[in-house]
């Protein structure tokens, strides 16, 4: 899907843009997978030797092309024998049939939200940051257990009302796991004159036509050390009673299981810790 995301942009808009995207959560950690792109205002021209700015984003446009990429996408996995279908469309056994049934999301609403743009380029790196690095659920809204049901609290962004919801743990467990990304799953990816294979060439012609002078060119490495200082004011490594700096020396594990095993096993739907 994010390529699509990319193609959706770039179909209507011939210039190259820089696209982030997330898979995210709801606040009642059901799974509702989701994209975040954000993009630059502005882009390369067809033939990368001017910087066209202050592009306008059409909104309906924006989601017609979604819509239409996101089911040709799905025709065509179908085509190929790639698409696994749930039990009660197992009916649907040609492509016929398949693209008669996709037909019908051609009149479903399909929601595209545009936010305004916004150079404050900390609080966009911080919004997309709390769904990277922060856990499916605070620890704080956690309110009750009793050993066999979780109590929390969520916010319902249609009311605005702070509700409550009780789960059995495992319930409670599998909705947290299931946010678990799939092993070499990548979070971020970049598009436009910002991938991988364009990037060495592309950005120093932005840079110029931007005349952007002071950029960083190398990637600056702060440990999990300082990035703790940074945000929560206290050294991690700093001994609360002494006052001096503690070393790591070992690490003490299960002998019988390695937490690799432990996670995999949690991850397709087995809780032997709790047994």
């Amino acid at each position: 899907l994010p390529p699509r995301v990319c193609d959706s942009v770039l179909d209507w808009w011939l210039t190259f843009a820089q696209t982030r995207l997330a898979l995210v959560r709801t606040n009642t950690l059901s799974r509702r997978s989701h994209i975040h792109l954000s993009t630059t205002a502005g882009g390369l021209s067809l033939y990368n030797d001017s910087w066209i700015d202050k592009v306008y984003f059409y909104h309906q446009s924006l989601k017609d092309t979604w819509r239409y990429k996101v089911i040709d996408l799905l025709r065509k996995e179908f085509k190929s024998d790639s698409l696994k279908l749930p039990h009660h469309l197992k009916h649907i056994t040609t492509s016929t049939l398949f693209n008669s049934w996709t037909s019908q999301f051609y009149n479903t609403p399909w929601v595209v939200h545009l936010n305004r743009q916004s150079n404050n380029m900390k609080a966009n790196v911080t919004y997309l940051g709390k769904y990277l690095k922060r856990p499916p659920i605070g620890e704080t809204r956690i309110k009750h257990y009793d050993g066999k049901t979780v109590t929390y609290e969520y916010l319902d962004h249609y009311t605005g009302i702070t509700e409550t919801m009780s789960l059995p743990v495992l319930e409670f467990i599998s909705r947290l796991i299931q946010h678990i990304p799939d092993t070499h799953f990548r979070m971020i990816r970049y598009y436009g004159f910002l991938s991988t294979r364009r990037r060495g060439t592309l950005l120093p012609k932005v840079y110029k036509l931007l005349n952007m002078k002071n950029v960083i060119t190398k990637k600056v490495y702060i440990s999990w050390r300082n990035m703790i200082q940074a945000t929560y004011y206290y050294n991690p490594l700093q001994c609360s009673r002494y006052r001096s700096t503690m070393i790591l020396v070992s690490t003490i594990l299960n002998r019988q299981y390695s937490l690799t095993d432990r996670h995999e096993e949690i991850a397709h739907g087995h809780f032997p810790l709790l047994n």
